[in-house]
């Protein structure tokens, strides 16, 4: 059995190109010179320069001098004339270095005197050992990366890091001053005696590794001017060649399909196989043989659901290599933080693949979350990274954004969502069909949240209406799209969402994980045997096997009805291998029951996860394909309603941390996933830019209709979460409250002038669906950045609590109507969703026409 392409999809290709756009450019002369069309070359030639000044330890007798200097010398970054705050990284106390103490007296003296604000962080004493481990020094580096976040810094602030007689401590500038996802310009304080690689900065236990010149940062490089007693000196060189893995193999295969992406000039490959798992795991195996000829060690992170469905051990075994890695962690956004994906046996298991012939690959193979942190250390130790996602959202969003990063967590609290990161690319996106339907209806929600988020921010891009809202978009025509086409697929996501929420499907799904849990059991309890030096005797197969931290899977209670674990090792090899092999035969049962769907639904289904993966994708392209990603400008425009929705998502994780704690249980439909905050949020956007008076009449109605339509599951209604609250003794202030304390933090102040503290920096929707609510503001570049008054936030969400938006979009004599959605009723409408669906559709197709007359 194997999934295909479904007739009424068209195949992948560029959604729109030049030549599309002749007729419409005769028509509308004004638009043939614009950004839009202009498609440029060249971008994939980048090089890396690197400013060391002389800063002689004299100087220090004059603060304000001495500061002056290194401001004036460190690059600003872009919209900014000047640093608004300044933090400085230095050696633990005990380090006791005299020139590192004075350095750090005459900054302090020098920016009083300067008025300029600033703050003092201390490395931990661990990390200023000079033999200090691979996790002390992780440890050193997330904490002072913390430590500067939880001051404030921002990209216009600017980090001095001083160091201090042992030089190879300057390494953690580079890291620190990575980590901060917005950004700091990172000026290094350095005693180093020769100048050395200054592209390259690697801690002195050697785990991990900044090289300027790696192709997959995209010529971003973390620091940005070096200070010292040597002659001035500039460097500069060229990043290696992009060389991603090479697909040509795959390409034109029925079976596969790709989806075209490019980001900064570089074409990311990204892959679907449309085959068996079995068969797309072969051909994952084969493609990366032809990348690494010599071998290569897999490090295969998962989450502890693809843990228990066998997918980070399929995947291992399928690789086929000597050596390898099962990186098991524990799962969700609470734990989207650098202790739950750093451990002393991953760092060992990547120095040692280093130091030999097969180099480190880490491969992804779960969800969003696990791919951004764990992509992130693949780029803090220069490692190979590929990722496989058996979600929707990592497909086409995670992947996409090539921003890797951990949020902010304190005692298990978000305190600002994705804040600790960088850009770094993946070799690879491989996608194995099969592993989607394995999703919960939250991640089928999570995706079609963002996608409303893509509709309502970009519209029909690919008309002459679409190409003037954003002529200013260098080479968007390349990848500019009716994105408002989604819509049409909502039958296809009913069905979906019927599938998933089928008992005879959950229950198969349960009785999978259940054996999974068991075997994660058996096997860490054999793995816990060996580390303490007892004999198990595994088969080579299962020496690969890790666990990092004991999962949740093998701390679970096991249902022992279906079978017993042996006392000797000898039989607790025979049952891991019996019931691995027992699993595999379930999981073939799953998907049987997914084939054996009527053709129509089931073909219905496929093009939904099809169409709404490449509109996604596509729409990514549009902004980031000739753009600079670091920057974030245009790449800003996608997180439309993520200022709330990150908002809601931390107090979401906070009640259900909550809950645990006070023995609540916790309903299946109060869980909230990122995609799904994002899809409230979308909503709450549309009613701030209602009650500005700048969205207002059809236009508000066709913007709030997009969530609407997709809520006839409850996936984007409060309610759930309101019920959850209420057993809680959590009130509406106190929601509104700790949504807005995330706002607060929230990371996008420093890209413009923010005039009130009460005030952050959000996007809204103006007129219609597709055209963005524009700034003054210079520092906006493309202008979608406005600044929102928290009073206005506060409103939507109070209203939000007493279940104002629980609403779905009917079709009612021939007008879209909002009913109020029950959590306990499935369906209240008089008309089909795929009706609904068309009628906004041709509303809005009325809405373009009516602008271009106009």
């Amino acid at each position: 059995m194997s999934l295909f392409l479904p007739k009424n999809v068209e195949p992948l290709a560029p959604a729109a190109n030049l030549d599309n756009w002749n007729d419409q450019l005769d028509a509308e002369s004004s638009l043939a010179n614009a950004e839009f069309f202009k498609l440029p070359t060249g971008m994939e030639n980048r090089s890396v320069s690197l400013d060391y000044h002389q800063l002689v330890d004299e100087l220090r007798n004059k603060p304000a001098e001495f500061v002056q200097n290194i401001l004036d010398n460190t690059p600003k970054p872009k919209g900014r004339n000047a640093f608004t705050s300044i933090h400085v990284v230095g050696p633990h106390e005990s380090v006791a270095s005299v020139e590192a103490e004075k350095s750090i007296e005459a900054i302090t003296k020098g920016s009083k005197s300067l008025h300029k604000e600033m703050h003092l962080h201390r490395l931990n004493k661990a990390g200023c050992n000079p033999n200090s481990t691979a996790m002390e020094e992780y440890n050193t580096i997330m904490e002072a990366a913390s430590s500067l976040l939880l001051a404030k810094a921002d990209r216009a602030s600017i980090l001095i890091f001083v160091g201090w007689e042992d030089s190879k401590m300057d390494a953690y500038a580079a890291f620190i001053g990575m980590l901060p996802f917005r950004g700091v310009q990172t000026a290094v304080l350095t005693r180093r005696e020769s100048y050395g690689d200054m592209l390259r900065f690697t801690t002195p236990s050697g785990s991990f590794d900044i090289d300027g010149l790696t192709s997959a940062r995209m010529g971003k490089f973390s620091v940005h001017s070096i200070f010292g007693g040597l002659a001035t000196k500039k460097v500069k060189e060229k990043v290696k060649t992009w060389m991603p893995v090479d697909i040509s193999s795959e390409q034109g295969k029925s079976d596969v399909i790709e989806i075209p992406f490019k980001i900064g000039g570089l074409a990311l490959p990204m892959l679907t196989h449309n085959g068996s798992c079995e068969s797309a795991l072969e051909s994952l195996s084969n493609l990366l043989k032809e990348k690494y000829p010599k071998g290569y060690t897999p490090i295969v992170s998962v989450g502890e659901t693809c843990d228990a469905l066998g997918y980070g051990q399929d995947m291992l075994d399928a690789l086929g290599q000597e050596d390898g890695m099962l990186f098991n962690h524990k799962s969700g956004e609470t734990y989207k933080r650098y202790d739950n994906y750093g451990t002393e046996r991953l760092f060992e298991t990547i120095n040692r693949a280093r130091q030999g012939t097969a180099p480190p690959v880490i491969l992804a193979v779960g969800g969003g979350v696990n791919g951004n942190c764990i992509g992130l250390i693949a780029a803090i130790t220069n490692s190979d990274f590929i990722e496989v996602p058996t979600t929707p959202m990592h497909y086409n969003d995670a992947v996409t954004s090539a921003k890797k990063a951990f949020s902010l967590v304190v005692d298990d609290r978000i305190l600002s969502k994705n804040i600790l990161g960088a850009f770094y690319l993946p070799q690879l996106a491989f996608c194995v069909n099969e592993w989607l339907l394995t999703i919960s209806s939250a991640n089928a929600h999570a995706t079609v949240g963002e996608a409303t988020k893509t509709m309502n921010m970009l519209g029909m891009a690919n008309t002459n209406v679409g190409a003037s809202d954003f002529h200013n978009i260098l080479g968007a025509v390349e990848f500019a799209s009716d994105f408002t086409k989604i819509l049409e697929e909502v039958e296809g996501f009913d069905n979906l969402i019927s599938f998933i929420e089928d008992p005879a499907t959950l229950k198969r799904k349960k009785n999978i994980i259940n054996l999974g849990q068991r075997i994660a059991k058996l096997r860490d309890e054999a793995l816990s045997k060996a580390a303490d030096g007892e004999s198990t005797g595994f088969k080579s197969s299962f020496r690969k096997v890790f666990a990092s931290l004991p999962s949740m899977a093998s701390l679970a209670t096991v249902d022992t009805d279906s079978g017993s674990s042996s006392d000797d090792d000898e039989n607790t090899q025979d049952d891991l291998q019996s019931l691995m092999l027992e699993r595999k035969e379930l999981m073939k049962k799953f998907r049987a029951s997914f084939y054996n769907m009527p053709a129509e639904k089931k073909n219905s289904i496929l093009s939904f996860l099809t169409t709404i993966n490449r509109e996604i994708v596509c729409a990514k392209a549009m902004f980031l394909a000739y753009s600079d990603p670091f920057e974030k400008y245009r790449a800003l425009l996608f997180e439309y309603a993520h200022t709330l929705g990150h908002g809601v998502e931390a107090f979401a994780n906070d009640l259900y941390l909550k809950a645990r704690k006070c023995g609540v249980e916790i309903p299946a439909d109060a869980l909230r996933l990122h995609g799904q905050c994002v899809g409230m949020a979308v909503l709450w956007a549309g009613e701030m830019s209602k009650n500005l008076g700048k969205l207002t009449g059809e236009g508000y109605t066709l913007h709030q209709s997009f969530p609407y339509l997709f809520n006839r599951n409850n996936g984007f209604s409060f309610a759930p979460l309101r019920e959850l609250c209420d057993e809680l003794g959590v009130e509406s202030d106190e929601f509104v409250e700790k949504v807005l304390q995330v706002v607060r933090r929230d990371n996008k102040r420093g890209y413009c002038n923010c005039s009130d503290p009460k005030r952050s920096i959000d996007q809204l929707v103006t007129c219609r669906p597709g055209k963005m609510l524009r700034s003054d503001d210079p520092n906006a570049e493309v202008r979608y950045l406005v600044e929102i008054d928290e009073e206005w936030q506060g409103n939507v969400l109070a209203k939000a609590f007493e279940g104002g938006f629980d609403k779905v979009a009917d079709l009612q004599n021939g007008e879209i109507k909002f009913l109020p959605k029950s959590s306990r009723k499935r369906n209240q409408c008089k008309s089909k969703s795929k009706d609904v669906a068309n009628h906004i559709r041709t509303r809005l197709l009325d809405a373009y026409e009516s602008d271009r007359t106009c």
